[in-house]
């Protein structure tokens, strides 16, 4: 079942996705039409304030919301790595699941701040959506950070940070792109054939990707071509230093991308928590002074 929603998934989405990210998608999906595919299986996790992952195996241990267990005035670092999937499997948590993990932290008096780790380059345009939902009504501080990569649907979702900084100047930034792909099985190794049929009153149904399916890329292009002004607009809505030519999917060292206002810096992940817990102390003091 989750074989069949994973390649629903990547057959229907939008993807802003860097090239780094094909093989592995590629790999999965020929992997399952081969009925070769077999995955890892994802351990439950508890995310720790130093960007670790704690396994916890015994749920009687674990409150309703995990964050409630820690330190009063803790900082949660939540990790975003590899290729952001709307859905949850075996081998990855989905982009929901990660939204309700934010949330949680959120929820929890014991979270002063929140520092979403980013190493990723994208993936399902449709992942986005409820980490945007989440992120743009934070109730706390919350960084971003870039550890290694944050490309494409990344680095949407990096934008609606309060901050964003990148572990070095070698940090890879941007590729805010989009693109579609259609898996077609060849002719040789296909483990089915599908027939498809339109009545003339349905005779757009599917016709950009019915059309890009015979080498007509045309439609598409102009579907795409949305979706990628939409996200312009997001970055330019929650960035506004970021000039436009720098978002038509390239991609840019840390060091670049600094003096493009896409980050706000270079830091350590320790010195981002310390600029965080100063930030909050200082909030705290200013409620207390009131």
């Amino acid at each position: 079942m989750l074989r069949q929603q994973f390649l629903n998934e990547i057959e229907s989405a939008r993807l802003m996705l860097h090239a780094s990210g094909f093989k592995s998608i590629d790999y999965v999906c020929n992997a399952i039409l081969n009925d070769s595919f077999i995955p890892e299986t994802v351990v439950p996790v508890i995310i720790s304030a130093r960007g670790e992952l704690y396994r916890e195996n015994d749920p009687e241990q674990n409150p309703e919301n995990p964050f409630d267990s820690w330190a009063s005035g803790s900082t949660a670092v939540i990790p975003v790595t590899g290729i952001m999937l709307k859905h949850g499997y075996w081998w990855t948590y989905g982009m929901d699941d990660i939204a309700s993990i934010i949330s949680m932290a959120y929820n929890s008096n014991q979270i002063d701040s929140v520092i979403v780790k980013f190493d990723t380059p994208g993936g399902n345009t449709d992942s986005l959506f409820l980490l945007q939902e989440v992120l743009s009504a934070r109730t706390k501080p919350t960084y971003g950070y870039v550890d290694g990569m944050c490309a494409s649907c990344g680095y949407i979702a990096a934008s609606y940070t309060d901050k964003i900084y990148a572990i070095n100047p070698m940090a890879r930034v941007g590729g805010v792109g989009v693109f579609a792909r259609l898996i077609v099985p060849s002719e040789k190794n296909e483990h089915y054939r599908v027939v498809d049929a339109y009545p003339p009153e349905s005779k757009d149904k599917n016709l950009p990707e019915r059309e890009l399916a015979k080498g007509n890329p045309e439609l598409i292009r102009q579907e795409l071509s949305k979706l990628a002004v939409y996200f312009q607009n997001i970055v330019k809505g929650n960035r506004p230093a970021v000039p436009g030519e720098s978002l038509t999917g390239k991609m840019y060292y840390a060091s670049e991308s600094e003096t493009l206002g896409m980050i706000d810096g270079v830091r350590t992940l320790a010195q981002v928590i310390d600029e965080l817990t100063t930030l909050t102390e200082s909030r705290k003091q200013i409620l207390f002074n009131l």
